[in-house]
């Protein structure tokens, strides 16, 4: 059996996960706090929270600054990795990735189980992060190799790139068009959080010629004058945003890992608006995409005078070389990897 850790911030671990499941099928289970109410098919492990308040506001929760997330005499965290670590054992778990966690990691290790790192962009040479990869048999990289950016010799040697992961894997891309006249554009919020307030919004709906799809939780409905209200289409959590992706002609959105693959395997052009992350993780997506010309990036959130020139930039940019980054099989390499390491976690790779 493999175990996939998936942590419970955001949604975008969840969603790569299940991209990667869908290929290894009962091979798999997953692991987290996912919550009732989630539809998860296949193997599910629900796991209880540990990110409650500490019983002792102030303390240590980072062992000196060795681990992340460690605070003492909090029951949730105890029984949390109480119940991993049993499950470890009881499942004969063969390989266990951490999508993300590096005390996770570390515990795979101590009990002898093959921990397997997901990386994430940003500065991760701090301690933990360090202790996580060189414990790990194995990193996984959600990009190319070609957009890596600075790591230790040792964390290269053990590697595999896989590409931009999506949850749209596979599926076939359908250039589609609007109901709506003028420029489409697709605001796609994600559920890792966001500053975006309704005057924010309010900006964007006062360019003329463009009109707004927004999906996710974007809070209250701005009070818009006609015409900037018939611009602007609230869709809150929408289950298959495929098609809308598809029909836009500009996308925006965080730079969360993702998000940026659900835009890149739609080929949408993109407007890049990265929120403030630990070790800037979107900060430093943001700069290598657009090193490469792929995307706009626009920080903070910009005017309505700002508008009109990033929706034409990433017009003019385009979206079609987003299939270098992402082919549609990044969730099926990750499968066949960690279906080897499972078999031989010593082993050399070959590639899907």
């Amino acid at each position: 059996m493999i175990g996939y850790y998936v942590h419970n911030h955001g949604w975008g671990h969840f969603q790569r996960a299940l991209a990667i499941a869908r290929h290894l099928g009962d091979e798999v289970t997953l692991l987290g706090s996912l919550g009732p109410g989630t539809e998860i098919p296949g193997n599910y492990l629900e796991l209880v929270r540990d990110d409650l308040p500490c019983p002792v506001p102030g303390g240590d929760t980072t062992a000196g600054g060795s681990l992340h997330w460690v605070p003492l005499n909090h029951a949730g965290l105890r029984q949390r990795q109480a119940v991993l670590a049993e499950w470890l054992t009881r499942a004969e778990c063969r390989l266990l990735v951490s999508d993300v966690s590096v005390e996770t990691l570390l515990l795979a290790r101590l009990l002898s189980v093959p921990p397997v790192a997901v990386a994430l962009r940003g500065d991760r040479t701090d301690r933990p992060h360090a202790a996580g990869y060189d414990a790990a048999v194995r990193i996984l990289a959600p990009w190319p190799r070609e957009i890596q950016h600075e790591w230790p010799e040792r964390w290269l040697k053990k590697t595999t790139w896989l590409g931009m992961i999506s949850r749209f894997d596979g599926r076939p891309h359908e250039r589609r068009l609007c109901e709506v006249s003028g420029r489409c554009v697709v605001m796609m919020l994600g559920r890792g959080g966001h500053r975006l307030l309704p005057a924010d919004i309010a900006e964007a709906t006062a360019v003329d010629g463009v009109h707004w799809h927004v999906l996710g939780d974007a809070g209250p409905r701005p009070q818009l004058e006609p015409p900037a209200a018939a611009r602007l289409v609230l869709h809150g959590d929408v289950p298959d945003p495929w098609p809308l992706l598809c029909s836009a002609d500009v996308v925006v959105t965080s730079a969360g890992d993702a998000s940026i693959a659900d835009v890149a395997a739609a080929r949408a052009p993109l407007v890049a608006i990265p929120q403030q992350r630990p070790f800037g993780e979107q900060v430093e997506h943001v700069r290598v995409l657009t090193r490469l010309g792929l995307c706009v990036a626009a920080t903070p959130w910009p005017s309505h005078r700002d508008w009109p020139a990033l929706l034409e930039q990433a017009r003019r940019i385009g979206g079609e070389a987003w299939a270098d980054q992402c082919d549609g099989r990044g969730a099926e390499r990750a499968a066949h990897t960690l279906h080897q390491l499972a078999t031989n976690p010593h082993g050399s790779l070959s590639y899907a």
